[in-house]
């Protein structure tokens, strides 16, 4: 269906209460009465307290219990989740229909300033996902250059297959703005009958009529399917995460203060390393030997969607996917999950006089065909993507300008980003994504600040990079720092050894806890985020790189030291950080030692452990999270 003409559909409004067949109660069976709503437990039951579950109350000015009560049950179910903001609207998820806040609607009483979300719509047109038994999304070639209510009528003649359903669906007078216009119809097989059951796919909610019995349902008798539920199961797709939590009764009635964030703590142990090499299977095992259930490489995308030499682009299928092939089946073959982390535009979609190697594309549409094609290619078995590497470094994106105040360089990488994260969830909509993290370098002439870049782009459209990824990954800088120094309270470091390095908050470990705060103070749609630290670690050599001179003040033991105790403060202290990823594991395999990224390695050429792979090793970790795939570390 064409873009116009799904908004316009969704700006219908509700025009009133509806006649009520069976109200949405509160009472003991239902649910919790508590001050302006009720707390459903209901549909609570994700937790073993039977008094948890999930509020709907009047707050903020918004009459959402006031408006519920007037809704047949039949047509919106009880919630099935928290309310959250979705595309800068507020949105409260029901087992049948996800209902929308609309405050630039007119007040006319009731549920005026109300609509129900186009959620079929925009799994079909923004994440690519179709729910199983479900229609695939159509479009009508008769609707091309028709009227509106020529539209309305050719949609409604696919109601036509069935008289019973078709009933049932125009039954109420508002149809329209409970259901949306009709959009596939198609009959299902049940137990051997072509016939067993009819479906009707509408923009907001799906129908569905047994001819056949079959558990829970009555045949012949039209009823909705629970299609939020289905989307409750997806990562990252319209309801985060945190939404999907249900809530205690003391939470709920304002005895306790609700939590910044997601309190899930950390549970993943990852390393970072260059693993598409022959020898990977012994690069797998010094990792789970280590104990740990994670691995993260990078994925050049030039290396893969490889251009012919006048531009012409190979179909997918003759990408270069051989190394990347044999990695994943290694590392999942050895029980590991996997964050790709993607950078690197082919030569041939980035501007004219762009550097070799490094910059994003011309069209971020095509970052996201790409991210397509990578997700779907591995889909269940990469269980995580990281979009992008250091944005705020003018040697990863050339058009920064950080002398200039009015560069809008991180409007670009948002586009990226949207476009990057649509892709991953069209290809594996189960697949985490990530928004790639900055580089700790300060203010320089190459670099933005990495916390001045981040306050630009949450702010950046009403925050709409927030639509756009579960997870921030970030890069904690140690230098010659202790994981716990501060800049105020530099108790061990040895910045002073190499020309000082205790002059700016990004050059202590801690750095990630200004970046979370920043992030949470930007608004309600950024508090379900979690962190992810896809890169932190210490150098130490005694011929340090240019740059990096603070790598000859760190003993080898002092690397060990501060890594063990890293894990140990992000436990403690940061619940909001899930996975850690120590760069690196072995890029002293693959880098001359005058490379900076030789100094940060935990094993040697011949992969022999360092001092801080023997501590690593050795470091107590949680058991494993069961809802993991692979062993999470």
């Amino acid at each position: 269906m064409r873009k116009w003409f799904v908004i316009a559909i969704v700006s219908l409004l509700v025009a009133g209460a509806v006649t009520s067949v069976q109200a949405i109660g509160c009472d003991s069976h239902q649910g919790t009465p508590i001050e302006g709503g009720c707390l459903y437990t209901i549909t609570g039951g994700d937790t073993p307290d039977p008094s948890d579950g999930f509020p709907i109350v009047n707050t903020g000015g918004i009459d959402w219990y006031s408006c519920v009560r007037t809704l047949d049950l039949q047509d919106v179910g009880y919630p099935i989740g928290q309310q959250f903001e979705f595309s800068g609207f507020q949105i409260l998820p029901l087992q049948k229909v996800m209902l929308q806040y609309r405050p630039d609607y007119q007040d006319r009483g009731g549920c005026s300033k109300f609509a129900y979300l186009n959620s079929m719509d925009l799994l079909a047109n923004r994440f690519g996902v179709n729910l199983p038994g479900v229609p695939a999304h159509r479009v009508l070639p008769e609707d091309e250059g028709a009227s509106f209510s020529q539209i309305i009528e050719n949609h409604l003649r696919l109601l036509d297959a069935n008289p019973v359903l078709k009933a049932k669906f125009l039954e109420k007078s508002n149809w329209i703005d409970l259901y949306g216009l009709p959009i596939a119809y198609e009959e299902q097989e049940i137990n051997g009958n072509p016939q067993g059951a009819q479906v009707l796919r509408a923009q907001r909610a799906v129908w569905r009529i047994f001819n056949v019995p079959a558990p829970g349902t009555r045949v012949g008798v039209p009823h909705l399917l629970n299609v939020p539920d289905q989307i409750k199961k997806l990562n990252g797709i319209i309801i985060p995460q945190d939404a999907k939590r249900p809530v205690s009764f003391l939470l709920a009635s304002g005895h306790v203060p609700e939590p910044m964030a997601l309190p899930q703590g950390l549970r993943g142990y990852g390393m970072q390393g260059e693993f598409r090499r022959s020898d990977d299977q012994r690069l797998a095992n010094l990792v789970t030997g280590a104990g740990f259930g994670w691995v993260k490489q990078q994925v050049p995308w030039e290396e893969i969607d490889v251009y012919l030499p006048d531009c012409r682009e190979r179909p997918p299928s003759q990408w270069f996917w051989d190394d990347l092939d044999r990695f994943v089946n290694t590392m999942r073959s050895s029980g590991l999950n996997i964050l790709l982390s993607v950078v690197k535009a082919p030569a041939c979609l980035k501007a004219e006089g762009s550097p070799p190697g490094h910059g994003p594309p011309v069209d971020p549409a095509t970052f996201g065909r790409f991210m397509r094609e990578l997700a779907s290619r591995y889909k269940g078995r990469v269980q995580a993507y990281e979009l992008w590497n250091e944005a705020n470094l003018q040697r990863e994106w050339p058009s920064l300008r950080p002398a200039d105040p009015n560069n809008t360089a991180h409007l670009e990488f948002l586009e990226l980003v949207k476009h990057g994260y649509i892709g991953a969830k069209r290809g594996d909509p189960n697949a985490l994504v990530g928004l790639g993290a900055m580089t700790p370098a300060g203010n320089t002439p190459t670099a933005i600040d990495d916390r001045d870049y981040l306050r630009r782009l949450w702010a950046a459209n009403g925050g709409e990079i927030a639509n756009y990824f579960e997870f921030l990954g970030v890069h904690p800088n140690g230098g010659p720092n202790a994981p716990d120094d501060t800049i105020s309270n530099p108790a061990a470091s040895r910045a002073k050894c190499n020309g000082g390095w205790s002059t700016h908050d990004s050059f202590f470990f801690s750095r990630y806890q200004q970046l979370y705060a920043d992030m949470i103070a930007a608004g309600p749609a950024f508090r379900h985020k979690t962190l992810w630290l896809t890169e932190f670690g210490w150098a130490t050599t005694p011929n340090p790189a240019p740059g990096y001179e603070y790598a000859n003040c760190n003993t080898e033991q002092d690397q060990a030291n501060y890594l063990v105790r890293a894990y140990a403060k992000v436990r403690a202290e940061a619940p909001y950080v899930t996975h850690m990823f120590v760069w690196n594991l072995n890029f002293q395999q693959v880098v001359d030692s005058s490379d900076e990224k030789w100094a940060f390695g935990i094993v040697d050429s011949n992969l022999n452990p360092r001092p801080a792979y023997t501590a690593l090793r050795n470091m107590p970790k949680p058991s494993p999270s069961p809802s993991t795939p692979a062993p999470a570390g």
